[in-house]
């Protein structure tokens, strides 16, 4: 036998026929280290069908709670994970081995004796295979060995046969044994030398996590560490390559809530050879070799997302201001204007504003006033502006002018259509800082825009859609939010959505969907929640307090993740299915590692994950933020970028575009690559992308009359 873990070979004192079962399974079981302990029952703690306990080998050191197990019934092999680990002694009671412990020391030249204790682990079962394809046994464990669990059996457990869609990798366990060469049998180490251990890729079902079986994800752990967000980003890209492989269409809206931090997911978090210097400069070295090693195994690339849009209102006081009565944004080129951190020359050939004229805010007057003020007289003279076609705050200014001119005739009634002149008065109380409330939002004309993506406009394949809500005020953050969600929502009824799947991520869910709450968007997010999966919308989650998000939504979560979770938290009901060894697990859980319910998991499993393929937010700020003015970043970048997104394999060499650059500002080259991202994203007669671009360039180098 295999002496890696020092283990001595256990008695297996059963009948021929259960040692014979045992051989019968010998792919789901590590010979090689051996048996790691013995199954134990009693007259107060039976095995039953789904827990059974074990007592360890002394030698078994690495055995820990979340490992994976097997065990045996009759004719079957049952596969359990470890949670509560208990040791026992022979003590009645703790003076015992007080009173003990001092008659050793006394007795210390005699040569005293150590007590025996036994570790007793108790297994829960995750799945039990027959010796029959055609039987379902549920028969507890008999007494008899335990052994390490090998990768087949794991997957196995996780029923990953039984999986109706691609296997989307999701998180990597570790288990207690070593990992070997699949040649010789050796145990496999690491660059320190050290044995590695077993680690087995963990799937989860399409059809279970993107629909139609079932739906959702939601992560749940305190903020800032590196966790929910970060998973969130590894599980999204881990779809898109899955989706991708599978010919399937699918794409992503996001939303920033927080600084930088989903600003540059089209920046890998491995520099390209071109990148390495400006990433070294700035303290940032790419993925370790454990990630790496980690996106082999999924069998997935460590890439960004090549295909990222980011949208963004102005910043307060700094939106364009309108020509007759109109602000036209396909002519838009001031990106300093933008509320959003991404707004540097080079960098915004995928950056795009959002502005809305007065009639798109009256849609949602419940969230532009105050509760007390809409009353059912002020709800009556914002359903007559929509009937009398008031579009922006000039025409509203001129109806008001209007409407006093009105007012100062003599003998005229107190009432305008309809409506009493304290109402109206009221009215044009509340309208007058409606601009500076919504900062930078809201528009004093109309908006018009033609030739650029907007917000809710039809997704593409492999689109990831962010809008940059992390420097607006609350109100406006909130107005972009449900607006948006819903009519993304009304483009999945009528099957418009140009994508066979959309991923929707809301981070802060508590803040739109409470537990106990109500409005617009929570009863959105409930519905998408409750019918998403069937229309092709699945709504990916996240939250430090999962005791405070709307339970309807939680319930139809097919998946659910928790990171470190706080103790006045963990003591609430929402983790009442979780054990008390894995919420205390939950109470110190390291970044990088999760606890993981899946529908075809019969027990939560934990699980580590590699840092997200793009780099961090508060890097990307750093490297690419504000890399021309330290001289890293070369001006052809975003049109070498846009290039390779539109035309692939066939784009022109990067020296061919720098020649064709040379001596042009980073602006000028910012918006041609803009052009030609508007003019060819779709796909369409890709070939000509270079043709056109140097075209471009020529008539920016030498005037708009060039031929």
């Amino acid at each position: 036998m295999d002496d890696t873990f020092g283990l001595r070979s256990l008695t297996i004192d059963s009948p021929a026929s259960a040692t014979g079962t045992i051989r019968q399974f010998d792919p789901l079981i590590d010979r090689k280290t051996g048996e790691i302990g013995r199954v134990v029952s009693s007259e107060s703690e039976p095995s039953g069908s789904h827990i059974f306990y074990f007592w360890a080998d002394d030698a078994a050191l690495t055995l820990d709670v979340g490992h994976i197990v097997v065990g045996f019934s009759e004719e079957a092999a049952v596969v359990a994970v470890v949670d509560e680990p208990r040791r026992y002694s022979d003590m009645a009671s703790f003076l015992d081995d007080y009173f003990d412990r001092h008659v050793e020391l006394g007795l210390a030249d005699s040569g005293s004796t150590q007590r025996p204790e036994i570790l007793v682990f108790e297994a829960k079962v995750l799945a039990t295979k027959h010796v029959r394809d055609d039987v379902a046994s549920k028969r507890p464990v008999v007494n008899g060995p335990v052994y390490f669990a090998t990768p087949e059996a794991i997957e196995f457990a996780l029923g990953l046969d039984n999986y109706s869609g691609a296997p989307i990798p999701a998180v990597m366990h570790t288990n207690g044994n070593f990992e070997r060469d699949l040649v010789e049998g050796d145990v496999v180490r690491d660059e320190h030398g050290r044995p590695r251990f077993q680690r087995t890729p963990i799937y989860l079902d399409e059809d279970y996590l993107l629909g139609p079986e079932a739906g959702h994800a939601n992560w749940t752990g305190q903020s800032g560490l590196a966790t929910k967000t970060s998973h969130a980003l590894f599980l999204i890209s881990s779809a898109f390559q899955t989706m991708e492989k599978k010919n399937k269409k699918v794409a992503a809206l996001m939303f920033n809530v927080k600084g930088p931090d989903l600003l540059w997911l089209d920046k890998p978090a491995q520099p390209s050879e071109q990148d390495a210097a400006i990433y070294a400069a700035n303290k940032n070295f790419g993925l370790g070799k454990d990630d790496l090693d980690a996106y082999d195994a999924f069998g997935l690339e460590p890439r960004a997302f090549h295909n990222t849009r980011i949208f963004a209102p102005f910043r307060p006081g700094m939106e364009p201001k309108d020509i007759a009565g109109t602000v036209n944004l396909d002519d838009f080129r001031n990106y300093r204007s933008l509320n959003t951190d991404r707004s540097m020359p080079g960098e915004t050939e995928n950056v795009f504003p959002v502005l809305w004229s007065l009639d798109t805010a009256l849609n949602y007057p419940h969230r532009i006033f105050n509760f007390n003020d809409l009353d059912d007289k002020l709800w009556g003279f914002i359903y007559e502006l929509r009937e009398q076609r008031v579009k922006s705050m000039a025409q509203l200014n001129a109806k008001f002018e209007e409407i006093n001119a009105y007012f100062q005739n003599e003998g005229v009634s107190d009432y305008w259509e309809g409506h009493h002149k304290a109402t109206i008065r009221k009215a044009q109380n509340r309208f007058k800082g409606l601009q500076d409330k919504l900062g930078g939002l809201l528009s004093h004309g109309t908006v018009r825009s033609s030739a650029i993506p907007t917000p809710d406009s039809q997704f593409v394949d492999q689109e990831l859609r962010v809008i940059d809500i992390s420097q607006t005020n609350s109100i406006s953050a909130e107005l972009l939010v449900t607006s948006i969600i819903n009519a993304v929502w009304k483009m999945a009824e009528r099957s418009d959505l140009g994508v066979d799947k959309l991923i929707i991520f809301v981070d802060e869910l508590n803040k739109y969907a409470p537990a106990g709450g109500d409005g617009g968007l929570r009863d959105t997010l409930v519905d998408i929640a409750a019918r998403g999966r069937h229309l092709n919308v699945v709504l990916f989650g996240a939250q430090q307090f999962r005791s405070r998000v709307d339970g309807e939504i939680l319930g139809n979560c097919g998946t659910s993740l928790y990171g470190r979770v706080g103790d006045e938290e963990i003591i609430n009901a929402a983790y009442r299915s979780i054990s008390e060894t894995s919420k205390s697990e939950l109470l110190g859980l390291s970044k990088g590692r999760l606890l993981i319910r899946h529908a075809h998991f019969r027990e939560p499993l934990f699980g580590a994950f590699p840092m997200p393929p793009t780099i961090r937010g508060i890097d990307g700020q750093r490297v690419f933020g504000r890399q021309i003015e330290q001289g890293f970043k070369m001006p052809e970048d975003p049109l070498i970028s846009v290039l390779g997104s539109v035309m692939g394999d066939h784009a022109p060499s990067r020296a061919e575009i720098a020649t064709h650059c040379a001596g042009l500002s980073p602006e000028v080259i910012d918006e041609v690559a803009r052009q030609i991202r508007r003019d060819y994203s779709g796909g369409n007669h890709r070939g000509d992308a270079w043709r056109q671009a140097k075209k471009l360039l020529t008539s920016r180098r030498y005037g708009a009359n060039h031929r």
